[in-house]
């Protein structure tokens, strides 16, 4: 892997060298990428989500980094935003809309046998580097940044979208 490379959907742990950053940089030229853009252009019903890739669009980037803490062995912590801009439609007057999004997030990775541990169990939060990161888990030193990312991108999804002044109106100019 070098330094800016295209990250795949699950990180080979046994691939990464230790304490050495890399930066990530994703968008929806990117497969896997492309189909959290696609799920969440499909509120809009105007048009097919494949048709709003072209006022849409997703970035997500940021840095991993491998480290081996006694503590919790091997771990990786993934820091960085997704942005984003896609089609919806208002909850209250079902007209079409653009929403934003800007998600900011600090991930470590740990093995899931650290899971039942009493440094783990019950918590999702942990505190590394001088910083606090989400806790996710990795299976069979694989990460499914994927995954980790589709949650996180959907846990920042409006739920309830409503038009107003300040939102963006699809194909109305300002």
């Amino acid at each position: 892997m070098n330094k800016n490379d295209k990250i795949s959907a699950q990180i080979n742990l046994i691939k990464l060298p230790l304490n050495t950053e890399f930066n990530f940089d994703l968008d929806q030229d990117t497969d896997w990428v492309k189909k959290f853009l696609l799920e969440l252009n499909e509120k809009a019903s105007e048009k097919s989500p494949e048709e709003y890739l072209e006022e849409t669009f997703i970035e997500i980037s940021g840095e991993i980094e491998k480290k081996d803490k006694p503590e919790m062995n091997e771990v990786l912590l993934v820091r960085g935003t997704i942005t984003a801009t896609y089609a919806t439609e208002c909850i209250r007057t079902l007209k079409p809309m653009l929403m934003d999004m800007d998600v900011e997030f600090k991930i470590c990775f740990v093995d899931e046998s650290m899971a039942t541990s009493e440094l783990f169990a019950d918590l999702d939060e942990t505190y590394v580097e001088n910083d606090v990161y989400q806790i996710y888990f990795y299976n069979k030193r694989t990460v499914n940044f994927e995954e980790m990312l589709h949650e996180q991108i959907f846990l920042n999804y409006e739920q309830y979208p409503v038009l107003d002044a300040e939102s963006k109106l699809i194909g109305v100019d300002h």
